[in-house]
């Protein structure tokens, strides 16, 4: 039972060190093996099947994003301050995911609080102290609450000290009234930005750094489905809190693709979208709660939480590097940025595929299972409104995906010479997360073999020559009609 914690001082130890290591190879390597340490845990069977779906997702776009804060907060800051302060909260994210117990549970998240609020307010302004302050007070706030309630209800079965030390396996299963029901979900629909509680995630997420926004959507919003997955295992709800799910979940869908197609702030735009997202994976948690047996709703719901946290990522650190390249997030006032980062701009290409749900993505994936998992209800009044959603999500998804492809694949002959030159790191750090929205296509079958699943990994092996052809038409037609245009300076250097 002590490993765990072990292993949890080891990581924070390596990333302390490598802060102060003057060689940048070694400073990755150092990340990487920091992060790299839970999954000695997976290996070692240390921890069980639903921490290691979580850490297949934290582990990898922790490690990406790490290194493109390298880059980042040099470029942005002229310090380290921002790189060690990001590998801490990703570290205190997934050993969240990896803790053994309750109270590893419990202390971890409220590290990654503390630590989500200093880089909300990094920026140090007036306005990212106001994101920081809701930020970190209504989240912390209901997560206390929810913490602290289960473990008043579980005293009444078993001593404290067991409660907090014991793994979630040992832990008594328990029935609630509907007042402690609320009170132990509260702080989890809070942190995935479910309506009413969504109105910290916008400003967070726009204020904070853009490889913090990437954690904070793509990682950080995963842990109040993480946490809701755990706490149904202890407890027992009624159908009417699973009900109450599916319609917070669907209005928070609606909510958050709405707003978002009204942006043009490119990381306020992806903040609602996250929201959105965030409803219609709380749609599909809820549906797999009223119907545990239903296999394809639960892999649809690892699909979802896959490919929404790494386009998710991929996205906002592209944000990141066009307003680094650019000096605004205005999005009707950037075009033709494909002669400028033209591997950001794949990038960004590979992303928007799994946004709108194009084979071979893990976003294609994640969208048909959704339907074959809705499907097996039959066409019930709840069946039909979810498949009405998913159609939803992604006829707003194309719109904000057209939008993202124009800044970097539209122009004019009025394009700019006046951008800022940008190196290779972020951009490849960009194109790592991209492909792993590919690669992640064919993870699902993995993780639980089914014969339809099967059929759409051969669907996804011959759909890599829509990638070809794809990459063939951006990058060596658009790009080189754009470079003719008058770009007469591109932005590329080691």
């Amino acid at each position: 039972m002590l490993i765990p914690y072990v292993m949890t001082s080891l990581s924070f130890m390596l990333i302390i060190y490598s802060d102060k290591t003057a060689n940048t190879l070694l400073r990755i390597i150092i990340k990487i093996i920091a992060f790299s340490l839970p999954v000695f845990l997976f290996i070692n069977n240390l921890i069980d099947i639903l921490s290691s779906y979580f850490l297949l997702l934290a582990v990898p776009v922790s490690i990406i994003t790490s290194i493109y804060t390298s880059w980042y907060s040099n470029h942005k800051y002229k310090s380290t301050r921002l790189e060690i302060l990001i590998d801490l909260f990703n570290l205190s994210v997934i050993y969240t995911f990896v803790s053994p117990n309750l109270l590893g549970f419990i202390v971890l998240w409220t590290i990654s609080e503390v630590l989500g609020f200093l880089l909300v307010i990094f920026e140090g302004n007036p306005g990212a102290f106001h994101a920081g302050y809701r930020f970190f007070f209504l989240k912390a706030t209901t997560f206390e609450l929810s913490a602290f309630t289960l473990i008043a209800i579980l005293s009444t079965k078993a001593s404290i000290d067991s409660i907090l030390l014991s793994s979630f396996n040992e832990l008594p299963s328990i029935m609630v009234s509907p007042l402690y029901a609320i009170l132990l979900i509260i702080g989890y629909i809070t942190t995935a930005a479910l309506v009413p509680l969504h109105f910290w995630l916008p400003q967070a997420h726009s204020t904070a750094p853009a490889p913090a926004s990437a954690i904070l959507s793509g990682v950080t919003i995963k842990m109040g489905f993480y946490a809701l997955l755990r706490i149904n295992d202890i407890v027992t709800f009624e159908p009417w809190v699973k009900y109450m799910l599916f319609i917070m979940g669907s209005i928070t869908c609606i909510y958050g693709f709405l707003v978002l197609l009204d942006q043009q702030d490119y990381k306020r735009m992806l903040a609602y979208s996250t929201i959105g997202n965030s409803g219609l994976i709380t749609i599909l948690l809820s549906m797999y709660l009223l119907e545990p047996s239903n296999v394809y709703m639960y892999l649809a719901l690892l699909a979802n939480i896959y490919a929404h946290g790494l386009y998710k990522v991929s996205l906002f650190l592209n944000a990141g590097t066009v307003e680094a390249v650019t000096h605004t997030r205005l999005m009707n006032k950037v075009k033709g940025l494909v002669a400028y980062v033209p591997i950001s701009s794949l990038a960004s290409l590979f992303s928007v595929l799994s946004v709108i749900g194009i084979p071979p993505t893990i976003g294609f994936i994640a969208k048909l299972l959704s339907i074959i998992g809705v499907l097996q209800y039959g066409l019930s009044y709840l069946s039909i409104i979810v498949l009405l959603l998913i159609g939803y999500s992604i006829l707003v998804s194309l719109i904000y995906g057209v939008k993202i492809l124009r800044i970097h694949w539209e122009t004019d002959d009025n394009i700019s010479n006046n951008y800022s030159k940008l190196g290779n790191l972020p951009q490849f750090t960009e194109i790592t997360v991209a492909i792993l929205s590919i690669a992640y296509g064919y993870v699902i079958p993995v993780l639980a073999y089914t014969d339809i699943v099967f059929m759409l990994t051969l669907v996804n092996l011959f759909s890599l020559l829509i990638i070809v052809v794809l990459v063939y038409t951006f990058y060596f037609n658009i790009r080189l009609r754009i470079m003719k245009r008058g770009v007469t300076r591109i932005a590329w250097r080691c």
